[in-house]
């Protein structure tokens, strides 16, 4: 299978088929770009899609044990592997959660969580900005004493307490402390559960920094602080001096070491220097044990007294291809007789005694050979030196009094400020919500105004409406109540329409059901058209359709002509008589009368009842 290529350029583009894409998803994580790899694992840069921030993430992926499959799994190389994977993956989340406890201590990176997914483990970090102390020192050489005061003690801090949890870093070098804008120190990359990986597999390679690495990394040696104060010192020697301390591997076979104490750059206290001195004994033994151990001499900043006489002892023929940071060389004492009275011998000295003291190792002490007298010397240099560390500490004691007390006055005017501007935003605050009031006051009245004169508007068009109903009201009552006159001419599709000769509108008669029967309706033609008869309707209801119901009242039979001007009174009811007739039923709603005509019908098995006789019709108006 060959790489693809793209087009324009023809150069086969840098893919990592190793590392997650950007937009795969770990948890409620979300990758976005590789910030860095090696043998050991993955950093990515990634989104908190849960919150909403960008965090670092370390993915445990050792090369030499483990490969990635269908684009996120890790599984063990061979099934030999898979328990030295486990294990190792095991001690990443231990190397994670205890990190995790550390989330206040001072230069050291935060722990947010820890996980595992995609058959492997991830740590989540913060995400920090800046340029690491190797960047810095690449691009101006050394740091000042300033600089160096400022990433010290907070370094100090951090481990003490990394310590203390039992965890140890075992890999600080500059690349590994990264420096904010104001210069803070972050000490970054824990390498715990990388070294214990590699005393454990011979898979995995052990891989050392030269110059910044202790000896005992080497070797099988017992590793502990003084591992990590190794490590410190060396990076501060780079930081002061401008270049790397030889390895301890070459210094165990020839030491090359330049002690700082003897360099001597200009604005450092002696104490510092010979602290870091300590700090690069190769033997760990002779190391300070501590960061506790090692705090003291690093503090110390002032000088013992110009006239303080302190006397190096005779020291043993140096071992072929080692020299101690202490010893002096041959052109600065004679063999066997006393070192020259020097500030810069007095503060080796006062190093020398003051480690031992404070069971810094001991390679210092028996570097410390002669009579008596000598060590009586030291006795009262190294109690001169704590008569000094007292002094120190009560003028530290007393900055630090002066800084609370600033700092209290700072709290107080910050708080008062900050209710001053806390009543202003009250007040402007206040303010706002009476306007705000006020425009709701002032919108609530117009939309009243609004609603009365809508509906003003909608109760003048109602009752204008209304008018015009009552109106038409009127008129049609007032049509309605005309007559209808003229000769019959023959019934509708049912018996209840009537017509008109000479009038095309059909009438439909109040009082009497529709029964649509071919025969009914003749014998009801015939039984009309016998003898001329004349009409009369008046319109007196309407159907729920709004179809108008008429009264009509007919000529007798025996009526004598004219028959148009025979009276109502002589009249009868036409609706009555074709129900007496047995032609038409009565409505279940019409008069008494109605009824009573239409049971005598019924019984003398009239028309209606002669030639149908359904059982709906004697029911239908059954209650």
């Amino acid at each position: 299978m060959t790489d693809p290529v793209t087009p324009q350029t023809g150069e086969v583009p840098d893919i990592d088929y190793v590392a997650l894409r950007a937009g795969q998803t770990i948890g409620r994580y979300e990758i976005v770009s590789v910030l860095g790899q090696g043998g050991f694992g993955i950093t990515y840069r990634a989104r908190d899609i849960q919150l909403g921030r960008e965090v670092a993430i370390k993915e445990y992926l050792p090369s030499a044990l483990a490969v990635r499959q269908d684009g996120a799994t890790v599984l063990p190389r061979t099934t030999k592997m898979a328990d030295d994977f486990g294990w190792g993956r095991d001690r990443f989340v231990t190397e994670g959660r205890t990190l995790a406890t550390l989330h206040r201590v001072p230069a050291i990176v935060h722990v947010f969580d820890f996980l595992e997914a995609n058959g492997t483990a991830y740590i989540v970090m913060e995400l920090l900005s800046g340029e690491t102390l190797e960047d810095r020192l690449q691009r101006q050489g050394t740091l000042t004493p300033d600089e160096v005061d400022r990433i010290l003690w907070p370094l100090l801090d951090g481990l003490e307490q990394v310590h203390s949890a039992g965890f140890l870093h075992r890999d600080i070098k500059p690349a590994n402390i990264l420096l904010n804008a104001a210069g803070d120190p972050t000490l970054i990359d824990f390498g715990a559960a990388r070294e214990a990986m590699v005393g454990r597999t011979s898979a995995m390679t052990a891989i050392f920094t030269p110059g910044y690495a202790a000896a005992e990394q080497m070797t099988s040696a017992k590793q502990g602080p003084w591992t990590d104060i190794y490590g410190l010192a060396a990076t501060l020697y780079h930081a002061i001096a401008g270049k790397t301390p030889p390895s301890a591997f070459d210094r165990m076979l020839d030491d090359g070491y330049e002690p700082l104490v003897r360099l001597m750059p200009k604005g450092f206290p002696p104490g510092l220097l010979a602290g870091i001195d300590a700090g690069l004994t190769v033997a760990a033994r002779d190391r300070p044990q501590s960061i506790a151990g090692w705090r003291p001499i690093l503090g110390m900043t002032a000088a013992p007294a110009a006239d303080a006489t302190m006397m190096m002892a005779k020291t043993p023929p140096p071992v072929p291809g080692r020299q101690s940071v202490l010893t002096p060389t041959s052109g600065e004492a004679s063999a066997g007789g006393p070192a020259p009275k020097s500030r810069t011998g007095l503060w080796i000295a006062l190093a020398v005694v003051l480690v031992a003291a404070l069971g810094g190792g001991g390679y210092y002490a028996t570097a410390m050979r002669g009579p008596d007298p000598e060590m009586a010397k030291a006795r009262a240099a190294a109690e001169a030196a704590e008569e000094e560390k007292r002094k120190f500490q009560e003028e530290a004691q007393k900055l630090r009094a002066e800084k609370e007390a600033a700092e209290q006055r700072k709290a107080e005017e910050d708080a008062k400020l900050k209710a001053e501007q806390e009543a202003r935003q009250k007040a402007e605050a206040d303010a706002a919500t009476k306007r705000q009031l006020e425009d709701d006051a002032r919108r609530k009245v117009e939309a009243e105004i609004a609603e009365k004169k809508r509906a003003d508007d909608e109760a003048q068009q109602k009752a204008a409406a209304e008018a015009a109903a009552q109106r038409k009201a009127e008129d049609d009552a007032r049509k309605a109540a005309e007559l209808v006159a003229g000769q019959f001419d023959h019934f509708g599709k049912t018996l209840m329409l009537l017509t008109l000769r000479n009038n095309p509108a059909e009438i439909r008669l109040q009082g009497v059901d529709v029964v649509d029967e071919p025969g009914l309706r003749q014998a009801g033609v015939n039984a009309l058209a016998a003898k001329p008869r004349n009409l009369r309707c008046r319109q007196t209801d309407r159907l729920t359709d709004g179809t108008p119901l008429y009264r009509c009242l007919v000529t007798k039979l025996d009526a004598k002509d004219p028959l148009a001007d025979i009276p109502d009174s002589d009249r009868v009811d036409l609706a009555l008589a074709l129900v007496r007739g047995g032609l038409v039923l009565a409505s279940c709603d019409a008069p008494r009368a109605y009824a009573d005509a239409e049971d005598e019908a019924r019984g003398k098995n009239q028309n209606l009842w002669a030639m149908i006789k359904p059982p709906e019709y004697r029911r239908r108006c059954a209650r």
